[in-house]
């Protein structure tokens, strides 16, 4: 795999028509299993929000760090982002949750290099339940795999400063948990 495949920056940073760039607080991506890598060398995240279908997008690549089969992502490396995802997607939506339950469907390999997207929206939210699904294709529309999960939601005070560096980010108040 090459350095250019590893790191393919340009085609990360460019949104999609529709897609609006987000930019995480810090201690979200710092030091962080899925977004922190700096290297490119295991997964390489750029997030933006689609306003037209109210979901967190992203445009990932997996390398050679996330190698699970020969020359494939690991499938723990996909049901890492398509948790980090779904959870964005709820906190994006002013839900402040951590994971609960997550369900995973493995459809194809997925192999290293790859220009995938993935989807997430918040499918429901009950009270303190809040349930999401989500989706890791590419460009062509190949699905490599699929996640739902149910997310709890939390007093928002349990996360200090960064429910309020989050909130910067949203056009509307987080709510308080029912």
């Amino acid at each position: 795999m090459s350095d250019e495949m590893i790191c393919d920056g340009e085609w990360l940073q460019q949104a999609q028509p529709g897609w609006t760039a987000v930019e995480f607080p810090h201690e979200i991506v710092q030091d962080n299993f899925v977004s922190g890598d700096t290297n490119g060398r295991r997964l390489t995240v750029r997030y933006f929000r689609s306003d037209a279908e109210a979901c967190l997008v992203a445009k990932v690549l997996f390398g050679p760090e996330a190698q699970g089969p020969p020359g494939h992502a690991h499938g723990g490396s996909m049901a890492a982002l398509l948790d980090e995802l779904m959870g964005g997607a709820a906190w994006m939506s002013g839900h402040m949750v951590v994971s609960a339950e997550l369900t995973i469907r493995f459809k194809t390999m997925l192999p290293l290099g790859t220009r995938c997207i993935m989807r997430a929206q918040v499918t429901a939210a009950d009270g303190r339940k809040v349930r999401t699904n989500s989706t890791i294709y590419d460009e062509e529309g190949t699905v490599f795999s699929e996640g739902e999960a149910l997310f709890i939601e939390l007093d928002p005070k349990r996360f200090g400063d960064l429910a309020a560096d989050v909130s910067s980010l949203l056009p509307f108040q987080v709510r308080e948990p029912s």
